[in-house]
């Protein structure tokens, strides 16, 4: 499920307790937010993922290390 929110999209996404306890002990230690801490995350995971791979127009170039800029028909 997606939903808009000001050119972001909301994420709704089940984790393990343990995952959930060391994304929020990390985000404190480093005074942001668990959010903040999620994207910086899937931003690197994507990053190594997306080598060598091409996703309709999404292009490996496209992701930068704080943000993916897509176009807006990649869905």
């Amino acid at each position: 499920m997606r939903k808009e929110n000001g050119g972001r999209v909301v994420l709704f996404a089940s984790i393990d307790r343990a995952q959930h306890e060391a994304l929020r002990y990390i985000a404190y230690k480093e005074k942001r937010s668990i959010a903040d801490v999620t994207r910086e995350a899937i931003s690197k995971y994507m990053g190594e993922k997306l080598t060598g791979y091409q996703i309709g127009e999404l292009e490996p170039s496209t992701v930068e290390t704080l943000e993916v800029k897509a176009s807006s028909s990649v869905k």
